[in-house]
């Protein structure tokens, strides 16, 4: 018999909105043994989002963010900067059993391989990152999320195409994944701190070079609910599984979902 996963389709939210909400589903899950959940949704305004272990001031300019009318939040997940910009974002939120059983590097894999069929699906030649970033890479922490791929994250033509990234709670985990549907991730480099006009450039040049959104590569532009109807179909034919028709929160993940708003407002703009 098929397991039985709940579809989320967001659409638009405020950046506590949708991080209340992974977390919310994430402690459904570890707490009342929950429906595990698929959750698409896009934001609103755009916003720069951090990682768990990321110091604002040191990783972002809280005042240019402003300016631009973006938001900013901190992700429960790890990794570096991030500029939600007309994306796609995804959130699996899930038991560390069954269908994604295994090391964290065994369940990036799995969800590689339904993110790369989808790519495929629309006719992008996409490839998975086969090795870990360089020790160089992976100390260089002011350089956006983008500027590097991990094991098993999605690449075109050498550029970051999906960014992703996981934390594991008790039973559960949660991965947040970033696909580009309009915007590379240039325009992080007004974003974050530099030493000089120079060197913004040249992050500016490296976040082009290093990176694509999925309307650059097709003629025919995406839209959000079109990739992600496309999307939810491999998630079922990859994960075996079969979705309910009440694809919501739970009453208990939805008390969550109101108490966790607050905790990711941030005043410091």
């Amino acid at each position: 018999m098929k397991e039985t996963w709940r579809f989320i389709n967001s659409g638009k939210l405020k950046s506590y909105e949708n991080m209340a909400m992974d977390e919310a589903i994430l402690f459904g899950i570890i707490n009342k043994n929950d429906p595990p959940a698929i959750r698409v949704y896009d934001w609103d305004p755009p916003t720069v989002s951090f990682g768990y272990h990321q110091k604002i001031k040191e990783h972002i300019l809280p005042d240019k963010v402003k300016e631009y009318g973006f938001g900013l939040v901190r992700r429960p997940t790890g990794g570096r900067a991030v500029l939600h910009y007309d994306e796609v974002t995804y959130a699996i939120i899930s038991r560390t059993d069954g269908i994604l059983a295994g090391s964290v590097l065994e369940s990036y894999r799995k969800i590689g391989e339904v993110l790369l069929a989808t790519l495929r699906e629309i006719g992008i030649d996409a490839k998975m990152q086969n090795s870990m970033p360089s020790d160089k890479e992976q100390k260089i922490w002011v350089n956006p999320c983008f500027t590097s791929a991990s094991k098993y994250e999605i690449n075109y033509k050498g550029k970051k195409i999906i960014g992703s990234a996981q934390i594991r709670k008790g039973n559960a985990l949660l991965q947040h994944g970033s696909i580009l549907l309009n915007h590379n991730q240039e325009l992080m480099a007004e974003l974050i701190p530099t030493n000089s006009n120079k060197e913004k450039e040249i992050i500016k040049k490296l976040l082009s070079k290093k990176t694509i959104a999925i309307n650059d590569v097709i003629a025919k532009s995406m839209h959000f609910n079109d990739f992600v109807n496309i999307l939810k179909n491999n998630f079922q034919k990859h994960f075996g599984i079969s979705f309910s028709e009440n694809g919501d929160l739970t009453q208990y993940e939805n008390q969550l979902y109101e108490g966790f708003k607050n905790k990711y407002i941030i005043n410091e703009m």
